[in-house]
């Protein structure tokens, strides 16, 4: 009894500091913050918005000022919680911003995009990705997706292949049959502990309910993919199960599909393996 007591107490205070975390924080990084993170870095980032639906989309770019207009754009879709902070540290990395235009967008839902807003049509989030797209007519783009964004990254593929040059699938959740329910995704359904969550994580659970339904919906579209994909997975990954590779060899066309499996990676591989991305990044652009 003692034990379970323990238990149950430690379970609490992870709960009760998880709340306070995500009540404070919302996933949301202000314009002046992004702005002094990139300038302590000696990089420039640029706020951009457009008009969205019944609000705005909002992304930051950043990129050499001696770069080509015909120059590729890498553009960053970031997964369930999540937002364009997540990709800070490429968009200041002196090797990608010597090759490309670099943009990190805030999905819908999140950061300053129709925040707490939740849109969890995968075809939707794909069109809003296509919506930053239109803003850099003439660039190839090489879309990068982590998590619920690598889904989402594909499918705009599948939508806009003239426009889109390689995508690369960062810990992808793309396997509608094996798509797990944690006990701390309820945490943002319950009405009794709903209220005491951020706009991010209440659309993050939003997301998370329908994930399994909208695959469903692109099941018969992957081996239709034209443009290349890589998959970088991680066999300590406890958020996107193993299974999730077997669905991309299955049903992504061989001479498309590129695997990156490490038995050392697991779900948090933007963060965790920044040099093995950036690898990956630029092996799409063509630009080892």
């Amino acid at each position: 009894m003692k034990l379970l007591g323990r238990i149950l107490l430690g379970m609490g205070i992870l709960v009760f500091g998880f709340v306070i975390y995500n009540m404070q924080s919302g996933f949301r990084t202000s314009d002046k913050k992004t702005q002094a993170y990139f300038k302590k870095r000696n990089a420039q980032a640029k706020i951009k918005t457009i008009p969205y639906l019944n609000g705005k989309l909002h992304w930051i770019e950043s990129g050499r000022d001696t770069l080509s207009k015909a120059a590729p754009l890498v553009l960053f879709v970031h997964g369930a919680p999540g937002s364009a902070r997540d990709f800070y540290s490429y968009q200041v990395d002196s090797i990608l911003l010597d090759r490309a235009l670099l943009v990190s967008m805030n999905r819908p839902g999140y950061g300053y995009s129709l925040y707490g807003t939740a849109m969890t049509s995968i075809a939707e989030q794909a069109k809003a990705v296509h919506a930053v797209m239109e803003q850099y007519p003439g660039r190839k783009v090489v879309l990068v997706g982590h998590s619920y964004g690598g889904p989402i990254a594909a499918k705009a593929a599948m939508l806009y292949p003239e426009r889109i040059q390689s995508v690369v699938m960062l810990a992808p959740v793309n396997d509608p049959d094996n798509e797990p329910i944690f006990w701390f995704s309820y945490i943002g359904k319950w009405t009794a502990t709903r209220w005491m969550l951020s706009g991010a994580w209440r659309v993050s659970g939003a997301e998370k309910f329908s994930h399994a339904a909208e695959l469903d919906k692109m099941r018969e579209d992957w081996f239709n993919l034209t443009v290349p994909v890589t998959h970088m997975h991680g066999m300590k990954d406890m958020l996107a199960p193993a299974s999730n590779i077997e669905f991309s060899e299955k049903n992504i066309h061989p001479q498309q599909l590129k695997m990156m499996v490490d038995s050392k990676w697991g779900h948090l591989i933007p963060f965790m393996n920044h040099d093995d991305t950036r690898k990956a990044i630029l092996a799409a652009l063509g630009k080892p």
